[in-house]
C-alpha cells in the first residue's frame, strides 16, 4: 500500500471518527430527553484505497413497540380524562358517613315524617319541611353539577379538536421536511424523533392508525378510516355551545365532530376526545337519567300521598300547582268532598261535588262556589279555593274521584309537597317553605256524611303523613336508566342503588385509568429500553471513538514524517 493510500485511509478514518464522536456527544447530551432516540453512525467502505466513503446516522427504533406506545396512549388518554371528571362528580355525590348523600337525605326525610306522625307539632312539621328541602336541594344541586360537567366536557371537546388540528399541522410540516431531506440524502433522524413524538401526542388525543409510505411520509387515519393526514391535512371541525341543559343531547341539540363534512362523533371512542364524548353523551347522561327518574318518582309518589290529606288545621286557602284557564276542558268521574272548617277542624259547611257534571274549569268553579262559605277563582293562571272567612279553612277528600287517573287534589296539586318535574327543577312547594304548618298530615273522613260541627280534620291526625312515609318504602316500577336496570323497587332502595351504582362507576373509572396508565408506562419503558441513551455504553463508545481518532491521527503524523524523510533523501 502506498503512503498516499495510507494517508487517504487515515484521513477518511479521522473524518468518520469525528462524526462518530459528534453523534455520541449528542447522544450523551440528550440522555434525559424522553423523545430522543439513540443515534448510531453506519459507515460504508466502497474501495480498497479509501477505508470509508460515506457515513449515515441511524436512529434506534422499533415499529411494533412504537405502535404499542401509540395504542396505549389512546386508551390512557380516554380513561384518564374520564377518571378526572368522575372524581369531580364523586365530590358532588356527598358521602354516607357525612349523611349528605341522596340516599341518606331521603332516609332523613322518612325519619322526619315518622317523627311528625308520632307527634304533630309546629317543630315536627318544620323538621319535615327542612328535611324535604335538604333532599330536594341536594338532588337539584347534583343535577346542576352533572350538567356543569357535561358543559365543561363539551368545551374541552372544542379545545381538544383545536389541539388535534395543530398537531396534524405539525406532522404535515415534519413530513414535508423528512421527505425533502431524505430525497437529498440528509440526516432525518432528529426529524423522525419529533414526528414519532407528535404521533404519540395525537394518539393520546384521539384514536388513529398510521403507516409510512416509501418516501418516508406518515399517513394518518381515524379509527373509522377517515384520512386525516396525507399530502395535506383534513382538519376536524366542531362548534361548542357554552353550556348544556339536561335535554341537550347528541345527536340533536349538540353538533357533531366532522371531517370533510362527515360526522365522526359516534366513532370517537378512544383518546382524550373519545373520553370527553363518552362523558358528555353517555356516562353523565346516564347519571342524569337515573337521577331524573328518582326525582320524578319521588315528586309523584309523595305528592299523590300528600294530596290524599290535609294540613291540620286546614289552611284558609288552597292554590293549584298546575296552570289552568276557565275555558279548559274538564273531564272527571266520581265525587270530591269539600269542607269549610273552623280552626279546630270542625265542619262549618260541606258538600260532596259530583265531578262528572262539569265540562270546563269554569263549570267546576261554579260548582265550588255553590258550597257555603267558599269561594273559587282563577288568579294568575292558578285555581284558588278559599274559605270566605279568614278564620276558617278548606279541606278536600276524594270519593272515588278521578281526574285523568289522579285524585282531584292531586290533579291540581293543591297539597303538593314537591314542585317540579325532574331533578333539574325539583323543590319544596313555596307554600310549605313559607308556612310549614300547611304540611299535609291528616285526612278527612269520607265514609259517612259530615254534619256541621262534626270534626272533619282531626287535630293531630296522621293519615296523610303516614301515607307519605309509606310512599317512600312502597315498591313501585322503575324503567332502566343509566347503570340501573328496570324493575320494582321502593324509593329508598332506588336511592341507595343510585348512590351505590354511582360509586361503583367512579371506582371502576379510577381502576381503569390506573390500568391504562400502567399499560402505557410499561409500553413506553419497553421502547425506551431499546431506544434511549445508555450513558455507560455511550461513554465507553466515545472513548473507543477517541482512541480510533488518536490512532489515525498518529498514523497520519507517521506518514507525514515518512514523506518528509523521502523528500530529504531525494533532494
Amino acid at each position: 500500500m502506498s503512503l498516499t493510500s495510507i494517508l487517504s485511509s487515515a484521513g477518511a478514518a479521522l473524518t468518520t471518527a469525528q462524526y462518530q464522536i459528534a453523534v455520541s456527544q449528542t447522544n450523551v447530551a440528550n440522555a434525559d430527553n424522553a423523545s430522543y432516540s439513540r443515534k448510531t453512525v453506519t459507515t460504508t467502505a466502497t474501495t480498497q484505497t479509501l477505508a470509508v466513503s460515506s457515513a449515515t446516522v441511524t436512529r434506534a427504533a422499533d415499529a411494533y413497540l412504537s405502535k404499542t406506545v401509540d395504542k396505549t396512549a389512546a386508551a390512557d388518554g380516554r380513561d384518564t380524562v374520564v377518571d378526572t371528571y368522575l372524581q369531580s362528580y364523586d365530590a358532588s355525590l356527598g358521602s354516607v358517613d357525612g349523611g349528605d348523600d341522596i340516599s341518606s337525605l331521603l332516609t332523613a326525610f322518612q325519619t322526619a315524617l315518622t317523627g311528625l306522625a308520632s307527634s304533630s307539632t309546629a317543630a315536627t312539621k318544620a323538621s319535615a319541611v327542612s328535611a324535604a328541602t335538604s333532599l330536594a336541594s341536594s338532588i337539584q344541586s347534583l343535577s346542576g353539577e352533572i350538567q356543569s360537567l357535561r358543559s365543561q366536557a363539551n368545551l374541552q371537546i372544542a379545545e381538544t379538536v383545536d389541539t388535534i388540528n395543530s398537531t396534524l399541522d405539525t406532522l404535515k410540516t415534519l413530513n414535508d421536511q423528512i421527505v425533502s431531506t431524505t430525497a437529498s440524502g440528509g440526516d432525518v433522524s432528529d426529524l423522525e424523533d419529533s414526528r414519532a413524538a407528535a404521533v404519540t401526542t395525537l394518539s393520546s388525543l384521539m384514536g388513529v392508525s398510521t403507516y409510512t409510505t416509501s418516501d418516508n411520509r406518515v399517513m394518518v387515519y381515524t379509527d373509522s378510516g377517515e384520512q386525516l393526514l396525507g399530502a395535506s391535512v383534513a382538519k376536524l371541525s366542531y362548534s361548542a355551545s357554552s353550556s348544556l341543559s339536561a335535554d341537550a343531547v347528541y345527536p340533536g341539540a349538540i353538533a357533531g365532530v366532522t371531517v370533510n363534512g362527515k360526522d365522526i362523533t359516534a366513532s370517537l371512542t378512544s383518546g382524550k376526545l373519545g373520553g370527553l364524548v363518552s362523558l358528555r353523551d353517555d356516562i353523565l347522561v346516564g347519571e342524569q337519567d337515573a337521577l331524573d327518574q328518582l326525582a320524578s318518582t319521588l315528586i309523584a309518589q309523595v305528592n299523590t300521598a300528600a294530596n290524599s290529606g290535609s294540613a291540620s288545621p286546614p289552611p284558609n286557602s288552597l292554590t293549584s300547582a298546575t296552570t289552568v284557564s276557565g275555558t279548559d276542558a274538564f273531564s272527571a268521574t266520581g265525587s270530591v268532598r269539600v269542607a269549610v272548617t273552623n280552626s279546630s277542624g270542625a265542619v262549618v259547611s260541606t258538600q260532596d261535588i259530583d265531578l262528572s257534571s262539569y265540562a270546563t274549569i269554569d263549570d267546576l268553579i261554579a260548582g265550588l262556589n255553590s258550597v257555603g262559605g267558599l269561594t273559587a277563582s282563577i288568579s294568575n293562571g292558578k285555581l284558588t279555593i278559599a274559605a270566605a272567612s279568614s278564620s276558617n279553612g278548606v279541606a278536600l277528600a276524594d270519593i272515588d274521584a278521578s281526574v285523568g287517573g289522579e285524585g282531584f287534589a292531586a290533579a291540581f296539586g293543591f297539597n303538593d309537597v314537591f314542585s317540579g318535574d325532574s331533578a333539574v327543577d325539583i323543590a319544596v312547594s313555596s307554600s310549605l317553605t313559607s308556612d310549614a304548618s300547611r304540611f299535609p298530615t291528616a285526612t278527612m273522613d269520607t265514609t259517612s256524611v259530615l254534619a256541621v260541627g262534626q270534626v272533619a280534620v282531626a287535630s293531630g291526625g296522621t293519615g296523610a303523613v303516614s301515607a307519605i312515609a309509606s310512599a317512600l318504602s312502597t315498591s313501585t316500577s322503575f324503567t332502566a336508566a343509566g347503570n340501573l336496570t328496570a324493575g320494582q323497587s321502593s324509593l329508598l332502595t332506588y336511592a341507595a342503588a343510585f348512590v351505590s351504582t354511582a360509586a361503583t362507576t367512579i371506582s371502576d373509572g379510577a381502576s381503569q385509568a390506573q390500568t391504562s396508565t400502567a399499560a402505557h408506562d410499561a409500553a413506553v419503558d419497553r421502547l425506551a429500553n431499546l431506544t434511549t441513551v445508555n450513558l455507560d455504553e455511550e461513554l465507553a463508545m466515545l472513548e473507543v471513538y477517541q482512541q480510533v481518532y488518536q490512532a489515525n491521527a498518529q498514523l497520519t503524523s507517521i506518514v507525514q514524517e515518512l514523506f518528509d524523510t523521502l523528500m530529504n533523501m531525494v533532494s
